[in-house]
């Protein structure tokens, strides 16, 4: 089935911007010379973004749009103050900047303050992203035509969802000297696919190069969700061991990789506080961030502050063995930063799940009455302290009999805790995908995993 229209009126570019970071940096040092300070930070950000939306197998939208930002960070006489804005014009920029120092000398003395790290730091570019690599119009096509004839193929009757490639640039500026420039791309396949009004399968493909983006199989698998889940059935409510896909399963991680954050164990938001050294997990589980990974979504090689970006193990064989540290939280827990600025809340790059020694055919075969879980959304918590959560799953989801797919499910609700959950995983998969997509913020390269006694409840 043909289902282009129209190849050449689907595309469309947006307007150009000429501003150059080079210039907004020049604009920003002129203007902090007019306050006093013991430190700032500049952090300009570019976004080019390509958007492609298709609906009913056929493409609706072809957008090109520009964005610059500008966090401004200022620390004086142990008090500071951060802000963001996207206004660029001269009288604007020195407005946030008066404002941000009013505030700064208004805010609270804070004991914990340190000074941005001094430098010099030496930096692993190994993983830095190409110009050759830039927005690819033709590609992305290609990519979305490939995806949508995959799942029709495969059994669906219409296909949605949205490509975009956008290309990022960096620029840190600091008040002790250290001036960095970084670049990364990104490449976001999502796709659900339709056989009738109420069965559905998702399908998601992501890379930092768009050449390793695998349309095909992302069609491919939405398509079969989709067929496989007709006519579903409501399911007894109850404890269930549950095999769920790398992207459910990354939902659940990137948890983990949060609560990992220095800043949420001070501010007592974290499950994970007073844990190091501790088992917390199964220990067939293992977590990394890694700064800059190949092919890792987020690739960047140095921090908000300047600090080079490196591989912390967050969890290692079920001990909790790191928390995610910048300047201020490394200095007051006596350890070493792990270059995961954020000036305020130290926050995760890429996260890399350990893999298993079980296919996923042979998780599903070990399985003899549970339950297959392909997405979900609405991820909420109720207590972060004790890690208490719910989570919808959505589109195909199915019973577990023997070690076989039997009947297609919905209107369910999981209602469990992290701890819990971690410490009752039973197998993860060799196989490993990398996971982003708007319910999965933190890019996570996930196996997939069971989770035994899992409760199920209703969502409706």
């Amino acid at each position: 089935m043909d289902w282009w229209p129209s190849r050449q009126a689907a595309k469309s570019s947006g307007g150009k911007s000429f501003m150059t970071l080079d210039y907004l940096l020049s604009l920003l040092e002129n203007k902090i010379s007019s306050i006093t300070y013991d430190d700032f930070s500049f952090i300009i950000a570019k976004d080019v973004e390509d958007l492609i939306r298709f609906s009913n197998n056929e493409i609706t939208v072809f957008a090109t749009t520009e964005n610059i930002s500008i966090e401004i960070y200022i620390g004086k006489d142990k008090k500071r103050t951060i802000g963001e804005t996207t206004n660029l014009d001269e009288q604007s920029i020195s407005n946030f900047i008066n404002l941000l120092s009013k505030q700064c000398a208004d805010s609270p003395i804070n004991n914990d303050y340190t000074s941005l790290p001094p430098g010099p730091f030496n930096y692993d570019h190994k993983n830095m992203i190409n110009d050759e690599l830039s927005i690819d119009h033709e590609s992305m096509i290609d990519h979305v035509e490939v995806s949508i004839n995959s799942a029709l193929k495969a059994g669906a009757s219409r296909v949605s969802g949205s490509f975009t490639s956008s290309k990022s640039e960096i620029l840190l500026k600091t008040s002790n000297g250290t001036e960095l420039t970084d670049k990364y791309n990104t490449n976001l396949l999502n796709l659900r696919a339709f056989s009738t009004t109420n069965s559905s399968g998702h399908g998601l493909s992501c890379s930092s190069s768009i050449r390793d983006i695998d349309s095909e199989n992302a069609g491919i698998k939405a398509g079969e969700y989709a067929k496989l889940s007709i006519n579903p059935k409501n399911c007894d409510i109850g404890k269930y061991d549950i095999l769920f896909t790398p992207t459910v399963a990354a939902d659940i991680f990137q948890h983990v990789g949060y609560s990992a954050s220095a800043f949420s164990v001070d501010a007592g938001t974290s499950f994970l506080t007073n844990k190091i050294n501790e088992k917390i997990s199964s220990d067939k589980l293992s977590i990394t961030d890694v700064g800059n990974p190949i092919n890792g979504i987020y690739g960047r090689i140095f921090d908000n502050e300047g600090m080079p970006t490196k591989s912390t193990t967050i969890i290692k064989n079920g001990f909790m063995k790191s928390y995610l540290h910048n300047i201020t939280t490394s200095n007051k827990y006596n350890v070493e930063s792990t270059g995961n600025a954020g000036i305020i809340d130290p926050s995760c790059w890429n996260l890399d799940v350990s893999s298993g020694d079980m296919t996923f055919d042979e998780q599903l075969s070990s399985i003899k009455n549970g339950l297959l879980i392909t997405n979900n959304w609405y991820t909420r918590f109720q207590n972060q302290i004790l890690g208490l959560y719910s989570t919808i799953p959505r589109d195909a989801c199915f019973v577990i009999k023997n070690g076989e797919i039997s009947d297609s499910i919905h209107n369910i609700r999981i209602s469990d805790n992290l701890p819990r959950q971690l410490l009752n995983i039973e197998s993860l998969s060799k196989q490993r995908e990398w996971i982003k997509w708007w319910e999965v913020e933190i890019p996570t390269l996930s196996p997939s995993v069971i989770i035994n006694n899992v409760p199920i409840t209703r969502s409706m």
